[in-house]
Formats: structure tokens, C-alpha cells, sequence
């Protein structure tokens, strides 16, 4: 079973829709978080005490996403299943930019 996809037996039936939307929110964020990143770490060498703050912001770029659709279900309860999926597909979504990012300075 692939990230995406959800089974006939889903609790909640929008639960596409929600990963969809998860998706999108997390890509678009870590790609703007992988972007202000750079920049500062071209302005200002970042540090190792600056790590904590790096990590604590890309948690909250899944976080924050899923969150929100999790809670824009009010009058339905989604399944445990359906926001496992959803943390999933947030960790893929923002971590995708960012690896990217990682690996172009890599390859400078």
C-alpha cells in the first residue's frame, strides 16, 4: 500500500483530500523553510547551537499542516489510521525540499 492511497474500509471518507492537502501545505512550507535557511546560512554561518531551532522548525512544519486538517474534520472524527497517514505524508511532503536543498550544496 502506497502513502497515498487510503482503503476501502477508511473511517473517513474525505481522507484523500487530507493527505492531498497535507502534502501541498508541507512541500510548499519546507521548500520556503529550505530557501530562508540557505539565505541565512550564506548571511550568517549558522552554528551547532542553532541546530535545536532548525529541528524545532521543520517538526513544526508537519506539525502545523496536519494539525489543521485534522481539525478542519469538526463534525467527523477521523481515524487513527487516517492521521497516521497524514503525519507521514507531512514528514515526506517537508523533508523532501529540504533534503534537496542539502543535497544541491553537497554537490557545490
Amino acid at each position: 500500500m502506497s502513502f497515498g492511497t487510503f482503503p476501502a474500509s477508511s473511517e473517513y471518507p474525505q481522507a484523500h483530500t487530507l493527505t492531498s492537502r497535507v502534502a501541498r501545505m508541507t512541500v510548499i512550507s519546507g521548500s520556503a523553510y529550505a530557501l530562508v535557511l540557505a539565505a541565512l546560512e550564506r548571511m550568517l554561518p549558522i552554528k551547532p547551537s542553532w541546530v535545536a531551532v532548525e529541528v524545532v522548525g521543520g517538526v513544526l512544519l508537519v506539525g502545523i499542516p496536519v494539525m489543521l486538517a485534522a481539525r478542519s474534520t469538526a463534525s467527523e472524527t477521523i481515524a487513527w489510521r487516517d492521521y497516521e497517514r497524514l503525519v507521514i505524508v507531512g514528514f515526506i511532503g517537508a523533508g523532501l525540499p529540504i533534503s534537496l536543498w542539502q543535497l544541491l550544496e553537497y554537490l557545490k
